[in-house]
């Protein structure tokens, strides 16, 4: 099963330079005018944002230039550059719910809207970072919240686990259901530096202990105290870094019992430099971060489970066994260091949100939390000023650092805004010539998809009773972009570079495949080429169910143009015995000037020097149509629950159909008849839609519903798969 190969692809038409010329000059335009809206550091504007509050929390947004203050390592500085930005998208009223009877089935999701760059209004990471157990059924069911009732369209969302992987369920994305995976997947972790209980219990109370011996201990663990703080800070950094080329104001929300950055005597040099790094990335990535401890309002009284002893030590440290029993200032002392060191641990989180102008929360209702930090989102203020020349001027130790202090002179006001940045001028990053990897690997990791080169993925999945489950790609490349040179033999030629790799939970599923291909093209057929593009089919095993991301990218060599696409699938675990369908397979009859018989692989070419072996499942891996057309759908149903007397499954199916997000069709509930099929485990269904003169050219999604009234729990009673295609006039 482990074959790929590139083969001619007689379309019914392809995507055309224009489309993607299209999709270039829209995300210009987005460039342009959020070019007015962004953090600067450079040489000639320092340009930082932030928020002000009246003492109930509620956003001021009245401010005038001459209401603020602006201070720059305790300098007061002019400033040259004001704005005011509404960055509020527009809210969507919340679904109406009704009581359900116990049979009756909630209505099936509506499938995801792929997001394009100009439609992105909010960037969030919700970052789980030591939770203990105790704490972690809270927040799960604010994320759950979250997703449910608070995220909007045009929202960018990833559920990150710092002491985890970065498996697919960790990305960017708009997809509700993988958020909702994601969410699933949380667990305590032990190894991670949680505890079991959010309030620790606390350490024995030490006497009689030398004083040499004791600042021996406290420098120890401040040194240990400095690695753990600056590695918490290393881990944020590189998610800050993950964000910064995304569009838009982002958010990092942290949910933490706390965490502490710095020992008794101040003197952690690695943890101050990763802060002061952190707090300058994330001013030019323009990246707020909310800090929310997870552990809520706390009494931090003394429980039955906690331990208090007093510990006695000879006069070299050695502990004594004792059986002294608890009295008043021992419980005293006992408790003041529990609270101490409950204070202290909140000082991390609160000092990276002050840095970063966000805020810190503590809160039983961590879902309400969530809200007011959506709600400090919506709108904020650009204040610019012209630095000095020395400000950038490099010094011994590197780059200054400075400190930056925003006044309000208005009285009863708080402003939040960035506390510092490096005096390193913001540059465009200039590629080099032939830097391959990094800009593939820039495409592959980016949520959405590069089109200097134009491609389609379409991931199918299957399963066959011998061989298991698989995922089938096939990735259609529109040649338009590809730069083609003439050869002696009247054939014109092109080289790309191609990556794909294929991701679970946990990362990669297999080795990826990099691979260079020469394709040549008679110069008779160089047109039909053009028009009908390329395809790449792979063939993936997969061993465990879950959610599947194939990633794929594709340079032309000589230009260096890049274009990428991914795509999820689900993969489901059919030994559970539970309804479950494969991938939709869609293809197109019709009335088409581009749909006629396919010519043979031997008058197309050759491709990388192997024949091509023609048309196969062409609609399919473009999955564009005109309209008119009829579009052909098929996939399979698994595990449907039979009848004791008849053998005989009882389904319904429903197909729905959205443009742009918006239910466009609805089918009636049909009664799934499976025919003289053999073996009803694996039952083929198949329909048809008309795409009338009444479907506008646009994105569709062809939603397929299928629901198993013979299933016993309600939770395994429906299914539903999609597929997106376009409609083109």
């Amino acid at each position: 099963m482990k074959r790929s190969y590139l083969f001619l692809a007689l379309a019914a038409c392809t995507l055309t330079a224009a489309f993607g010329q299209q999709s270039k000059e829209r995300a210009a335009r987005q460039s342009e005018s959020q070019n007015e809206e962004v953090v600067r550091i450079s040489v000639r504007l320092v340009q930082i944002d932030g928020t002000v509050t009246d003492k109930d929390g509620r956003a001021v947004t009245d401010l005038k230039k001459e209401d603020f203050e602006l201070l720059v390592d305790g300098r007061r500085q002019q400033i040259t550059n004001f704005s005011y930005v509404d960055a509020q998208p527009g809210s969507t009223p919340a679904p109406q719910s009704r009581r359900r009877t116990d049979r009756e089935l909630p209505p099936p999701p509506a499938p995801p809207v792929r997001l394009r760059v100009d439609q992105v209004h909010r960037t969030i990471a919700l970052v789980i970072g030591n939770i203990s157990a105790e704490s972690l059924h809270d927040v799960k069911k604010a994320l759950q919240k979250f997703v449910d009732e608070l995220m909007q369209p045009g929202d960018l969302v990833a559920i990150v686990r710092l002491s985890e992987g970065m498996g697919v369920l960790q990305q960017f994305t708009s997809d509700k259901r993988l958020l909702r995976l994601a969410i699933n997947g949380v667990r305590w972790n032990p190894l991670g530096g949680a505890r079991l209980n959010a309030i620790p219990s606390p350490q024995p109370v030490p006497t009689d202990i030398d004083p040499e011996l004791t600042k021996a201990k406290t420098d120890a663990e401040d040194f240990y105290q400095d690695l753990v703080g600056s590695s918490w800070l290393q881990r944020l950094n590189l998610i800050v870094r993950g964000i910064q080329p995304l569009p838009g104001r982002k958010s990092v929300i942290l949910f933490s019992d706390g965490f502490q950055l710095f020992g008794d005597n101040l003197d952690d040099h690695r943890t101050l430099e990763e802060l002061q790094r952190l707090t300058d990335r994330a001013t030019r990535a323009l990246v707020v971060f909310y800090t929310i401890d997870a552990r809520g309002l706390q009494t931090l009284n003394f429980t039955p489970l906690d331990s208090v002893n007093v510990e006695r030590h000879d006069q070299v440290g050695t502990p004594i066994k004792s059986t002294t029993v608890m009295n008043g200032p021992t419980y005293a002392a006992a408790r003041q260091q529990r609270v101490e060191r409950f204070l202290r641990s909140q000082d991390g989180l609160a000092l990276l949100a002050g840095q970063t102008g966000g805020l810190f929360m503590q809160s039983t209702d961590l879902g309400r939390a969530i809200s007011r930090t959506l709600n400090d989102q919506k709108s904020y203020y650009l204040i610019g000023y012209r630095p000095d020349e020395k400000d950038f001027k490099p010094e011994a130790g590197g780059r200054p650092y400075h400190k930056i202090e925003v006044k309000v002179k208005r009285t009863g006001l708080t402003a939040r805004f960035r506390k510092g940045f490096y005096g390193t001028p913001d540059r465009e990053p200039v590629p080099a010539p032939g830097a391959t990897e990094q800009k593939l690997f820039a495409a592959l990791t980016s949520p959405f998809d590069a089109s200097d080169v134009g491609l389609r993925l379409t991931s199918l999945f299957g399963h066959d009773k011998q061989d298991g489950s698989f995922i089938r790609s096939l990735l259609h490349i529109d040649v338009n972009q590809l730069t083609f040179t003439e050869e002696a033999d009247r054939r014109h030629k092109a080289v790309i570079n191609l990556f794909a790799a294929t991701f679970n939970e946990n990362g990669l599923v297999a080795e990826p495949v990099t691979q260079r291909y020469t394709i040549r093209v008679r110069d008779e057929r160089l047109e039909q080429v053009k028009r009908e593009g390329l395809t790449y089919e792979m063939l993936i095993p997969v061993r465990k169910a879950g959610i599947i991301q194939v990633r794929t990218a594709v340079e032309d060599a000589e230009s260096e143009r890049v274009g990428s696409a991914s795509q999820f699938i689900e993969v489901p675990d059919l030994e559970q015995n539970r309804l479950t369908l494969s991938s939709i397979v869609i293809s197109g009859s019709g009335p088409s000037p581009e749909n006629k018989p396919a010519a043979s692989p031997q008058d197309a070419g050759d491709v990388a020097g192997q024949p091509a072996p023609g048309n196969l499942e062409a609609n399919t891996a473009v999955r564009r149509f005109r309209q008119g057309m009829r579009l052909d759908y098929a996939l399979i149903v698994y595990n449907a629950q039979l009848a004791r007397e008849s053998q005989r499954p009882e389904l319904d199916t429903q197909v729905a159909l959205y443009h742009d997000g918006k239910l466009v069709y609805q089918g009636p509930v049909q009664l799934l008849d499976p025919g003289p099929q053999a073996d009803l485990k694996q039952i083929v269904t198949r329909g048809s839609l008309e795409l009338g003169s009444t479907y506008l050219a646009g994105e569709y999604v062809l939603q397929i519903i299928v629901t198993d009234k013979l299933a016993k729990e309600s939770k395994y009673r429906r299914e539903t798969r999609w597929v997106d295609f376009d409609v083109v006039e």
